[in-house]
């Protein structure tokens, strides 16, 4: 057993080739604490470029490399660096003293410790009861004189609250729109074709046109077919009517009995469209929404729907043929050739409300 004047058993340990002399640094007397794989050793001195601890290690751990972990507990939180250092024993085989030699003492871990022990130098980091003081003013700063407020400043103010009163309102505004449009309007794929009504001309038999003419008056021939039974069939102008042709009605074209060639259209003739709707639409309408057709410019114009019959639609058709009925008050705001969607209209609240909203 060693006594108290024995002098410490240090070993012969090679100066960090970045430092002078092997004192440079002194050793502190910081709280702290060492982890070495599982193992927690409670810490002496510390300095930049080794540790002195005490605590249990295996045999083998002497002259050792091994990552360690510097550990510094303070109120309410922990800081730990992670460096690399050589292991050696200090004293006899009994006593529990070890020296950690750092490794690269200059490495990441250098700034926040060396920030520590200058803090523990200072007087920043103290060891009775807490690890850090406060080192802030003493006295409560006194609060700035309360200064007027002018005309402008509140001019200002109230300018500012308004515009983000109003913008607030404006974004309610447009989501309620795009709400409103989600839920009250569905409409159509397919555009609609405002057309006239009329009286189409078929092809009674099979076979070629042999005369054609879209120019012709009241009890001329419209057109000829040399039919396949080797006859000449020809046709007159049966009114004074605009004559429409098809895109089959020319001289040379190959028909099929029932083709429809021209389509008469009188003077007075009223305006008529039709089209194909889903049968979301067709839902939608025995539901008792309102169909109508948008135009280009934004014009919109109620109309009625006469649904074909069901039976006469192929079986594996996903839309039904419906034709557009247009009131002859709502035709005066229509012109021939325009195009248009179809929409349905679903009303949440009474008519004069939705007019309102509509416009």
């Amino acid at each position: 057993m060693k006594t108290e004047s024995e002098p410490v058993l240090r070993l012969d340990q090679e100066v960090p080739g970045a430092f002078v002399y092997e004192n440079e640094h002194p050793q502190l007397q910081v709280p702290f604490s060492v982890h070495i794989g599982e193992r927690r050793m409670e810490g002496k001195s510390l300095s930049v470029t080794k540790a002195c601890v005490s605590g249990l290690l295996a045999p083998a751990a002497n002259w050792k490399r091994q990552p360690v972990i510097l550990a510094f507990a303070f109120e309410g939180f922990v800081v730990s660096l992670f460096l690399e250092a050589d292991i050696y024993k200090v004293g006899d085989d009994e006593s529990a003293d070890f020296e950690l030699v750092f490794n690269e003492p200059t490495a990441s871990h250098l700034a926040p410790l060396r920030y520590i022990l200058n803090s523990h130098l200072a007087g920043d980091l103290v060891t009775m009861g807490r690890f850090m003081e406060y080192a802030g003013p003493t006295q409560v700063k006194a609060k700035a004189a309360k200064t007027e407020r002018t005309f402008l400043n509140r001019l200002r103010d109230g300018v500012r609250g308004g515009l983000l009163v109003a913008l607030s309102i404006g974004l309610v505004a447009v989501a309620a729109n795009v709400v409103h449009q989600r839920l009250a309007f569905s409409y159509e794929a397919r555009p609609v074709l405002i057309d006239q009504q009329g009286d189409t001309l078929r092809a009674t038999a099979a076979g070629q046109i042999t005369y054609a003419d879209s120019n012709a008056n009241v009890g001329d021939v419209v057109y000829s077919i040399g039919a396949n039974t080797g006859s000449l069939l020809s046709v007159q102008m049966p009114c004074d009517c605009e004559i429409e042709p098809a895109p089959e009605f020319y001289e040379g074209a190959t028909v099929l009995a029932g083709t429809p060639l021209v389509k008469l259209i009188a003077q007075d003739a009223a305006l008529q469209a039709s089209t194909q709707i889903s049968y979301q639409g067709v839902a939608r309408l025995l539901a008792g929404d309102q169909p109508e057709l948008v135009f280009l410019d934004g014009r919109i114009v109620p109309v009625m729907l006469e649904l074909a019959d069901a039976s006469e639609a192929p079986a594996n058709a996903d839309v039904v043929s419906a034709d557009i009925r247009i009131s002859d008050t709502e035709a005066d705001r229509i012109a021939l050739g325009e195009t248009a969607r179809l929409r349905f209209r679903r009303n949440f609240w009474p008519a004069p409300l939705e007019e309102s909203a509509i416009n």
